[in-house]
C-alpha cells in the first residue's frame, strides 16, 4: 500500500510519416508500442515491456503482433472489434488503440496525464477525484464515490467501468480516447490500496481472466515482479525522458 497521494499515469504519442511511437508510464507499468503502417493498415506492430507487475507480461508484446494487418481508424474503439483485449495485456492493447488512432489522424504528437487521488474516508465507500490533462490542459475531471461518478452531471450515476468499448463507440474519437484513458486510470489506481507484492502469482489474486497474465494458461506461472512499483511526486515526472515532439 502507498501513503496518501495519487496514482499517476502519462501517455505520449508521436506520429510522423508511416510510424507512430507511443509510450506509457505509471505506478505499476512502463510500456511502449511502435506502429508502422502504409496509411491504411498496420504493417508492423512492435511492443516493449520495460517495467511490469507479472513475469508473464514480458510475453504480451509477442501476442500483440497478431494485430498486424489491422485497418487504421481514428476511433480507439475500432481495435476492440478486431481482437479480444482479454487475450492481451490491457495496457498495451489500449496503447496500441491510441497509436492506431494517431496513425489514422496523421502526423502529430500528444501527451496525456492522468491523476487519480487516493480514496478519502466517507460515505458510501470513499471519495476521490480523477483528472485527465491533454498537452497540459485539463480536459476531463470526475468526482467519484467509490467507482460511481458523482460529477460532472453528464456522467453522474455511471461507473468508470461503464465506459467499455461499446459505450466508447457512441462518442466522437477524441472524447472516446479521453474516456478510455481516464477509465483505465481509475481502475488501475485501485492497486494503490493493495499490498500487491504479497501475491506470489497472478492466480493468487483470484481475479477474472481479464488480461494476458490472468488467463488460465498463464496465471499460475505469472510470478510477481517484486519492486516494480514506483511513486511519482507529480505528473511531469513520468516519461520525463520522452520528448513529445519527436517520433524517435
Amino acid at each position: 500500500m502507498h501513503a496518501a497521494g495519487a496514482f499517476r499515469r502519462a501517455i505520449v504519442i508521436r506520429g510522423h510519416g508511416d510510424r507512430v511511437v507511443a509510450d506509457l508510464e505509471d505506478d505499476f507499468h512502463r510500456f511502449g508500442v511502435t506502429v508502422t503502417h502504409d496509411g491504411h493498415r498496420v504493417v508492423r506492430l512492435e511492443a516493449r515491456a520495460v517495467r511490469y507487475p507479472w513475469a508473464t507480461c514480458l510475453e504480451a508484446p509477442a501476442a500483440l503482433a497478431a494485430l498486424e494487418g489491422t485497418a487504421l481508424s481514428a476511433h480507439p474503439a475500432a481495435l476492440f472489434r478486431q481482437a479480444d483485449p482479454r487475450l492481451h495485456c490491457t495496457h498495451l492493447f489500449e496503447l496500441a488503440a491510441l497509436a492506431l488512432s494517431q496513425a489514422a489522424r496523421g502526423d502529430g504528437a500528444r501527451r496525456f496525464e492522468a491523476e487519480v487521488t487516493d480514496f478519502q474516508p466517507g460515505p458510501p465507500d470513499g471519495r476521490h477525484t480523477a483528472r485527465l490533462f491533454e498537452d497540459g490542459v485539463l480536459v476531463l475531471e470526475w468526482r467519484l464515490a467509490g467507482d460511481v461518478i458523482t460529477q460532472p452531471a453528464e456522467y453522474a450515476g455511471r461507473s468508470a467501468a461503464s465506459f467499455g468499448s461499446r459505450a466508447l463507440a457512441d462518442f466522437e474519437p477524441g472524447q472516446a480516447e479521453r474516456l478510455m484513458i481516464l477509465r483505465r486510470a481509475v481502475q488501475t489506481a485501485r492497486g494503490r490500496g493493495m499490498d500487491v507484492d504479497a501475491f506470489p502469482t497472478a492466480a493468487a489474486m483470484g481475479r477474472r481472466a481479464d488480461c494476458y497474465s490472468l488467463q488460465p494458461a498463464n496465471a499460475a506461472r505469472a510470478r510477481r515482479v517484486i519492486g516494480s512499483i514506483r511513486e511519482w511526486p507529480d505528473r511531469q515526472s513520468l516519461l520525463a525522458s520522452v520528448s513529445s515532439d519527436s517520433s524517435s
